[in-house]
């Protein structure tokens, strides 16, 4: 975009330096410098070509420039650019859209736009002086040699072929050649010193070519210069006078009478040629007739020389030359005159020392624009026939000899491009508008007689136009100039009286023009009865008289249907005048005399006043609009109505500043105001009055409104501070015409527009009046091709390149496809309006990825970022120069590529790979199936065992019995011989092994029912296994076995399930004796690891084989053929020993080998934390001598010894008397997470701590140092704070006898050692739930009332609860306390605490103990209970009742009392009444 132009106006009627015509179009000039991207301001040559970019040949390489950005392509040292020279002489454009470009060193390169590359010809050796490139595509170059160089094009490849044509068509002789004409047939002239060439091409383009009067070497040559084709003839100039006439290749030789070569031949108007001649000046010739006018120095004075070096025919057919001499000169065949132009510098000297050259470019517009010979520019004035200098006054006053124009072109839109030395490259951009400008002063755009604030045109057509410098000038219909009105009334030109500035005219029914003015009053012009005369009459403001005008700022006029003239005046509100009073001293009525209603407070600034086809008169002011019925015949009546802007009402006026009121032709109202753009009445309704508004978001161009007029068609006209806006009422439609399109630079003032009796309108403005005829008037409808001018990703700008994303330029690009990874991009277009690109906005839509245009005003850049894969449509449109949307949508397709894993073979590959899992997923739950099923059978198959075993287990352990019991019987008590014995013992001990696996059977089914509970404790492993091994002693000795147990330890300790623990070594070794040999050993090895014990079971027995080892403990399998003893294996004794050393979270291993023997490993951890909230622990008091009691027992010792118990007042207490460290903090860890757990390690210990904690339970051993339980529990019922707790005693005495002593010293339970710790955790809780029981049933039998006996009365009523004797005192004592004090309501918590001798908190803890109350709540409890009893009673007043029982308010007591019984006591007392009868 360009950062920078500098822009200068330059207006019709603004002369410079040497004057400017006035008939001149308006026209603005845009400077371009390197600031704008243009490094190098030498311009050469320029074209705009086939889209519409301007290309310019520079002195530093090729510029193309979109309207925006210019883009310099030229070599660049260490590049691979075959450009053998930046500086460029000549650029022109072939039909495929090539540039091709003459470099300073006479080199033609052809330039691909698309692939922004320069090309050399395929030709060596040459030296360009000319070249044409023809419509046909094909390049002809001249070279300095001779030379003729042929270059075609393949239409297809375009790959250029060169080839000399002289060589080609096998010319032994090379001529210079003049011209290469293309005519109508497609046919190339080649018109050369020595004859003509004919190249024609046929159907299949093969080439032919033909010659004519080509003379061989030696003869005379006929040289040809020029061709002319006209209708089916061509013509062809020679020397001599020879014309040559051809028609199907036949030549006719035409002579004209001069002994000169002619050099040039145009067409000129109804079949004449204009030929000129190399010396002899020109003739006019006419090939019908056959006659000719010769032009030359003889005849023809005027003309200046006779050889003519360059010839022009304008549009207008007339022709323009350039001879030897400086200047230019102009031939208008039609009047035969001859003139010669030369443009003179800012000294009034002749330019002569510039460029020889003569360039001549005529506009869309018909201007010509010319650069004569010797230097300069100039624009020619037709109607005037002369030239004007032509140059931007902003950069110079005139042009030099040393400022010479290097180029000139004019654009398709007629856009003047100009290059000069001093000035570089300029735009002149020209306002073809229908607008014009009525000026006081055209010369003088500044002169204060131009700013016009107030029109009108009389009856007669006269316009009246009020200015600045206070002097009223009338203009007739013509809008031709008459006069100045004078003080005498006459119409004198140039006058200079100044009768005020006028702001406002009208003209009553009798003809007299009234004159508005600021500060002069109003002036009154009488007809004096002669044409152009007036008698004035002047009213100003009287203070001394009231009913004379209210202001001297008169800014609008107005009568009404009743001939009342109307006057605004901005600092006295509104007056009227009776025109048909027939006082001889106007009355001004106003708000000083009888318009008594009128709201000058507000309104007392008034810019307007008008009035309806209803005779309503409507009053603008700057505080909103004023209206009243002008059917009035006593002004005092007048009421005025306020219309003005209401917040949050989008139907109230828009802006409170109005500033004009007009009514159509359609009786439609619009007010313009100042700020709120203009308001349409829609209906008005008593005192309401609704408006639709139209403002800049309705398409104004300002919100500011300064007057309104209407055109014939009904349409509106509203100036703004700048720019006119056009608004049609039928339609709503808003068109903007800025003052870009206005013959200069003008602001618009306030007052009234006029339309004429010609139907043109005429604005206010401060250059003059501005008029025109609106149906001339029309927006632009030109239609700027859109073009993509650059592709970025990532911030670069991607360059055309082969195998990139770009192969061509962006704009010839059709298709962009973007790499999943490369999806965001940024692309730049432009219109190709070069008229006032900065005034084009754009609108962007991407089709297929949103839905809505984004509309970006003046950017020129759309960027996407992360487009999802797929296909799009970017759509890009604009307005042109003027603000127009326009027809001109250019579109560019984009595909974003998916990732290869979203590619269709990925699909594939997708399909084909979850098709493989579908079918790996089929086959392995298939197999899985088939498996699981064969678990299930086997599954089904062992519980049927099981079940088949339990079953018979449960019948057989009362034969058992039966059996066991009576040989017991027999062997303890019967006297038998050693042999009977023997024989006995035999049945018993297989007895006791049937009775075994019975046992096992059971405990397998427990386990498959999850009924098989865990009853742990500590063991001291070492002589519980010994113990175990005893049973196999006679067993071993019997089979000769060594059998031992192997550790280093004395004793280990381990918490196990002892029962659970016996079967697993009793199983495993009976599996080793099953399977030992005579005379073999077995052995049990015991190891402590650190964190888990191990052990293990030896024997060198027969040994497993490897294959069997896997499946040694699944229930019911025998994997081993025979044992030593023919004995018979169930297959459930290792099954049951796994799951058993499993419930210990332990596990089982074996190392067998066939031959050599087995090793059963059981590895159990220690401790008891692995065990879970199923597990039941059994306590004893037997001392722990593990590793881990050390830890515990330090532990224990910070715990205790610290002194300090945290309490959380939200829990209950417990209080543990335990000498045995281990044991109390076991119970500590039980009771801590629903109690604050109070330690101490004696009784002597736990009495201190009772009195000062006040627990809610005690737990005590009675066995203890220094104070027993027994005599702790005594101590503690003996006093009277601590009497009430509850207390167990634990305790190792199973005697019933301890029992009894501890229960009848007041003990709550007794249990005795070893005991559960669930069954100990659930007595506890079962002691405090029966505690809170009795408190609620001890607060429920105090103070009864009648009612509460009734129901104490019933069967179903458990009885009062009984305390102990201290106890009942203690209760005893706070109830005589409380009923002494009854009445007393200052009685205090301390006052109780201090009658019972106990402290506060102690008082506090004891009291909520018994009764589950705080003594506050106690003591209330007893009031209320009290009063209830009072009532029932029925002799005293509720009042009295409330202060009988310490209740100081009667309101605070119904409170209470309602909260207690939940109804008021006077609803209790009717209650208790109903209840008595």
């Amino acid at each position: 975009m360009l950062t920078m132009k500098k822009v200068c106006f330059i207006f019709i009627s603004f002369i410079l330096g040497m004057g400017i015509c006035s008939a001149q179009p308006p026209h603005t000039f845009t400077q371009y410098t390197s600031e704008n991207g243009l490094s190098q301001k030498t311009v050469q040559s320029i074209i705009q070509d086939h889209k519409g970019l301007m290309w310019f040949a520079t002195w530093d390489g090729l510029y193309k420039f979109d309207g925006y950005t210019f883009k310099n392509y030229k070599a660049h040292p260490g590049d691979n650019i075959s450009l053998s020279n930046n500086r460029m002489d000549n650029i022109k454009e072939d039909p495929y859209g090539y540039i091709w470009v003459q470099s300073y060193d006479h080199c033609i390169f052809r330039f691909d736009p698309r692939t922004e590359k320069f090309q050399p010809i395929p030709y060596d050796n040459y030296l360009s002086q000319d070249f044409y490139v023809l419509p046909t595509g094909d390049v002809w170059i001249t070279t300095a040699q001779k030379e003729l160089i042929h270059i075609t094009t393949h239409p297809d490849t375009h790959e250029m072929t060169a080839e000399s044509f002289f060589k080609v068509h096998q010319i032994p002789y090379q001529e210079q050649v003049h011209q290469v004409f293309l005519d109508n047939q497609q046919h190339q002239w080649l018109l050369t010193a020595n004859g003509l060439y004919k190249l024609s091409r046929d159907e299949k383009g093969e080439e032919e070519l033909s010659s004519f009067f080509v003379a061989p070497p030696g003869k005379e040559k006929q040289p040809f210069y020029e061709a002319l084709e006209s209708g089916a003839t061509l013509y062809f100039t020679s020397n001599k006078g020879c014309i040559w006439e051809c028609n199907d290749e036949q030549f006719i030789l035409r002579e004209l009478p001069t002994p000169s070569s002619l050099k040039f031949i145009r067409q000129l108007k109804e079949d004449k040629l204009f030929v000129g001649t190399a010396s002899d000046g020109f003739f006019v010739y006419n090939p019908r007739k056959d006659q000719s006018v010769h032009y030359n120095t003889t005849v023809c004075k005027a003309l200046k020389d006779n050889c003519i070096r360059e010839v022009y025919i304008d549009s207008h057919h007339e022709a323009w030359l350039r001879h030897n001499i400086m200047g230019v000169t102009h031939f208008n065949p039609e009047s035969g005159n001859i003139d010669h132009f030369i443009l003179q510098d800012k000294y009034g000297k002749d330019i002569v020392d510039s460029r020889p050259e003569m360039y001549i470019y005529e506009d869309v517009n018909g201007s010509l624009w010319l650069h004569p010979s010797g230097g300069g520019l100039a624009w020619y004035d037709r109607k005037e026939n002369r030239i004007h200098s032509f140059y931007n006054p902003a950069l110079q006053s005139g042009w030099s000899s040393d400022n010479k124009v290097t180029g000139l072109f004019t654009d398709r839109q007629g856009n003047l491009w100009l290059c000069s030395y001093g000035n570089g490259l300029e735009k002149i951009t020209f306002n073809t508008s229908h607008f014009h400008l009525l000026t006081a002063h055209p010369d003088d755009s500044e002169f204060p007689g131009n700013n016009t604030r107030a029109i009108f045109q009389d009856r007669d057509g006269y316009i009246w136009a009020g200015n600045k410098d206070k002097i009223i000038r009338i203009y007739n219909k013509e809008m031709r100039y008459i006069g100045n009105l004078t003080f005498q009334g006459k119409i004198v030109p140039n006058s200079t009286d100044e009768l005020g500035i006028a702001y406002a005219f009208t003209q009553d029914h009798a003809g007299t023009i009234w004159i508005g003015t600021k500060g002069n009053g109003l002036i009154a012009a009488l007809p004096a009865g002669q044409p152009q005369t007036f008698r004035l009459q002047q009213y100003t403001t009287n203070t001394d008289n009231i009913y004379s005008l209210s202001g001297n700022s008169v800014y609008s006029l107005h009568e009404d249907p009743q001939h009342r003239l109307w006057i605004a005046t901005f600092e006295g509100g509104v007056n009227y005048l009776d025109l048909q009073a027939t006082e001889q001293t106007p009355l001004f009525i106003n708000y000083r005399n009888r318009l008594k209603n009128y709201p000058i407070g507000q309104c007392y600034r008034t810019r307007f006043v008008t009035s309806d086809a209803e005779g309503n008169i409507w009053i603008g002011s700057t505080t909103g609009l004023l209206m009243c019925n002008g059917h009035f015949k006593e002004p005092e009546r007048i009421n005025f109505r306020h219309f003005s802007r209401i917040p949050s009402d989008v139907h109230s006026l828009s802006n409170n500043d109005v500033h004009n009121i007009f009514f159509t032709r359609n009786k439609e109202m619009y007010v313009s105001t100042f700020g709120g753009g203009f308001n349409k009445l829609i209906s008005l309704d008593g005192r309401q009055a609704k408006f639709q508004s139209y403002t800049m978001a309705d398409g104004l161009s300002s919100d500011i409104l300064l007057s309104i007029e209407e055109d014939k068609k009904g349409n509106l006209w509203f100036a703004t501070e700048e720019e006119l806006c056009k608004f049609t009422p039928s339609t709503g439609n808003i068109e903007n015409y800025p003052s870009k399109v206005f013959p200069r630079h003008i602001n618009f003032n306030e007052g009234a527009a006029l339309s004429t009796q010609d139907g043109q309108l005429m604005f206010n403005t401060v250059k003059g009046i501005l008029y025109f005829a609106p149906d001339s008037i029309s927006t632009n409808k030109y239609v700027p091709p859109i073009i993509f001018t650059s592709f970025q990703q990532a911030e670069q700008t991607v360059t055309p390149e082969e195998g990139g994303i770009l192969s061509t330029n962006i704009d010839d690009t059709q298709l962009i496809k973007l790499p999943h990874n490369r999806n965001s991009f940024s692309i730049q277009f432009a219109a190709l309006d070069m008229r006032y690109p900065n005034s084009i906005s754009y609108a962007y839509q991407l089709e297929g990825f949103e839905k809505n245009w984004n509309y970006i005003g003046n950017q020129r850049t759309a960027t996407y970022t992360n487009l999802p894969k797929g296909s799009y449509t970017l759509k890009i449109k604009s307005t042109n120069s003027d603000g127009v949307w326009v027809e001109n949508t250019r579109t560019m397709a984009f595909v974003v590529l998916p990732s290869f894993w979203e590619t269709p073979w990925a699909y594939l590959l997708y399909v084909v790979f979850i098709a493989l899992i579908i079918f790996a997923a089929s086959y392995i739950l298939f197999t899985i199936f088939r498996l699981k099923h064969k678990v299930t059978v086997e599954q089904q198959i062992s519980d049927i065992k099981l079940r088949f075993f339990t079953n018979i287990s449960h019948e057989l352990r009362t034969p058992l019995t039966l059996i066991a019991g009576p040989i017991e019987q027999v062997l303890q008590n019967g006297h038998l011989n050693h042999e009977e014995k023997e024989q006995l013992t035999l049945v018993e001990r297989n007895t006791n092994r049937m009775l075994r696996l019975v046992n096992q059977i059971l405990d397998f089914r427990k386990i498959q029912n999850n009924k098989m509970k865990m009853r742990v404790q500590q063991i001291d492993l070492i002589p519980f296994t010994r113990h175990i091994m005893e049973n196999f002693n006679c067993l071993a000795d019997e089979h000769q076995i060594d059998f031992g147990l192997e550790t280093e330890l004395s004793s280990l300790n381990i918490w196990a399930d002892a029962d659970k623990l016996e079967k697993i070594l009793f199983n495993l070794l009976s599996n080793a004796f099953k399977y030992t040999p005579q005379g073999k050993q077995i052995k049990v090895v015991i190891t402590d690891n650190g964190q888990e014990i191990a052990v293990s079971v030896e024997d060198q027995g027969i040994g497993i084989s490897e294959h069997k080892q896997k499946s040694l403990f699944i229930r019911f399998e025998n994997l081993v053929d025979k044992n030593l003893f023919n004995q018979s294996s169930t297959g459930i004794g290792l099954s049951l020993v796994k799951e058993l050393v499993e419930m210990h979270h332990g596990n089982i291993s074996i190392y067998s080998k066939s031959g050599e023997g087995s090793r059963f490993t059981i590895q159990l951890p220690k401790g008891k934390e692995h065990f879970d909230a199923t597990t039941e622990f059994i306590l004893s008091d037997h001392a722990v001598t593990d590793i881990g009691q050390v830890f515990q027992t330090s532990q224990l010792a910070s715990l205790t010894e610290s002194g300090k118990e945290e309490i959380d007042k939200e829990k209950e207490s417990i209080l543990i008397v335990e000498d045995n460290r281990e044991l109390r903090f076991f119970l500590r860890t039980i009771f801590a997470q629903y109690f604050n757990v109070i330690e101490a390690e004696n009784g002597k210990a736990g009495l201190e701590k009772s009195k000062s904690y006040q627990p809610d339970i005690i737990v005590s051993d009675v066995m203890m140092p220094e104070m027993d339980g027994i005599e702790m529990v005594r101590a503690l019922r003996e006093e009277m704070t601590t009497s009430h707790i509850p207390i167990v005693l634990l305790t190792a005495k199973s005697n019933i006898e301890s029992k009894i002593e501890g229960m009848e010293l007041g003990a709550d339970d007794y249990i005795t050692k070893p005991f559960s710790a669930a069954y100990l955790k659930a007595r506890i809780f079962n002691l405090l739930e029966q505690r809170k029981k009795l408190q609620a049933l001890y607060c429920a039998s105090l103070l009864t009332t009648s009612s509460e006996q009734q129901a104490a009365e019933q069967p179903e009523s458990p009885s009062v609860p009984v305390f102990s004797p201290n106890d009942r005192k203690f209760m005893d004592k706070v109830l005589e306390t409380i009923e002494k004090n009854l009445d007393n309501g200052d009685l205090m918590v301390e006052d109780i605490a201090t009658e019972v001798n106990m402290s506060r908190s102690v008082f506090f803890k004891k009291l909520k103990t018994l009764t589950g109350l705080s003594p506050i709540e106690f003591l209330k409890e007893i009031r209320i209970k009290r009063a209830a009893q009072l009532i029932e009673a029925e002799e005293h007043s509720m009042a009295q009742i409330a202060y009988m029982v310490g209740f100081n308010d009667s309101h605070y007591f119904s409170k209470c009392f309602k909260q207690q019984y939940g109804m008021t006591p006077t609803e209790y007392k009717e209650n208790s009444k109903s209840n008595k009868t």
